[in-house]
């Protein structure tokens, strides 16, 4: 499925396991609708990239936003790993 809400349904159904954003898996761990398996395994790390027209020209509302993305995704990330973290099975 190429649809994380819809494989979300598939997996608190019974159909398996399968790899969710952090937004659809979190709420659902926490629920209890689904458990966390073979937590030592990672997915491929992907990297984000913003595009924008010209760094010569480059807008001051531009500036800022890359400015917030830097700051803001890191950590973001970091508190989602954490967050999945005390889901570890033992």
């Amino acid at each position: 499925m190429n649809l994380p809400d819809a494989l979300g349904v598939a997996l608190r159904a019974g159909a398996g396991i399968g790899a969710l954003p952090m937004s659809t898996v979190l709420p659902a761990l926490h629920s209890g609708t689904l458990i966390r398996v073979l937590p030592e395994y990672r997915l491929q790390k992907l990297t984000a990239y913003a595009l924008y027209a010209s760094r010569q020209y480059l807008d001051a509302k531009i500036k800022t936003f890359m400015d917030f993305l830097r700051e803001a995704v890191p950590k973001a990330l970091a508190e989602d790993e954490a967050a999945l973290c005390q889901f570890a099975r033992p």
